[in-house]
């Protein structure tokens, strides 16, 4: 009888030790990913403001060519943006590019987004 209470205490104190274990890891990993993520928001967002001033002496046609070469779906054109993969690129009247939007957009002012 002694023995199979030592063998119980023993097991629910090695398996309360591993889901300690379990539930730090998984916090650590958590923070990783959220770190990761800001990291790919705040990069999203430097190329979004870069894009249109190193496209500067392109024109509307040139400027889609470049970026349909960058993926596999067709542009279409919708609500004045035209969407080439996952970005919505903005044109002035003139044909110059003015904006570049994400796919999401986390409420920012966007041209391709008038709605929010």
């Amino acid at each position: 009888m002694k023995t199979i209470i030592i063998t119980l205490a023993v097991l629910l104190v090695g398996t309360n030790a591993f889901w300690v274990y379990v539930t730090f890891d998984n916090a650590v990993t958590a923070s990783y990913r959220d770190q990761r993520i800001s990291e790919y928001r705040v990069t999203s967002t430097q190329l979004s403001q870069v894009i249109p001033e190193l496209a500067s002496g392109k024109s509307r046609e040139e400027v889609i060519k470049i970026v349909s070469r960058h993926t596999d779906m067709d542009p279409f054109e919708k609500d004045g943006c035209v969407w080439i993969g996952w970005m919505g690129l903005h044109f002035t009247g003139d044909g110059r590019l003015q904006s570049v939007s994400r796919l999401w957009n986390a409420g920012e002012k966007d041209a391709c987004y008038p709605a929010i």
